[in-house]
């Protein structure tokens, strides 16, 4: 029961960060193209990010803790199929891709308008 009962709460979790994160991205009324295809490479990078040893993930050895997310923690698993999020950092992480392609993406229009 308490297994479910987790599986719940992390979907709860995962809603919940898809809403604000989708609240966010449309503040001025609508989500445009760009901001689509930023937002899903920004998904794909955290997800990608999180699997990369010494970088992604780190364990606690007090705890016995495993800690994902680049920059910040993004999802904590604590062993015996305990998986939570860590909902700042999962959207401090998803803002954090999304406005570094953003910033790459203005760089390479300016630099295609030079030429």
């Amino acid at each position: 029961m308490e297994q479910k009962l987790n599986v719940i709460v992390f979907i709860l979790e995962l809603g919940l960060n898809a809403v604000l994160i989708c609240v966010l991205l449309s503040l001025n009324g609508k989500i445009m193209g760009i901001k689509k295809r930023l937002a899903i490479l920004s998904l794909f990078s955290i997800n990608i990010s999180t699997i990369i040893p010494t970088i992604g993930y780190r364990v606690e050895k007090d705890s016995g803790a495993y800690y994902f997310g680049f920059p910040a923690d993004g999802f904590v698993y604590r062993g015996g199929g305990d998986l939570t999020f860590a909902s700042l950092g999962l959207l401090f992480n998803f803002f954090f891709f999304y406005w570094i392609y953003k910033i790459i993406l203005i760089i390479w229009k300016a630099r295609t308008v030079q030429k």
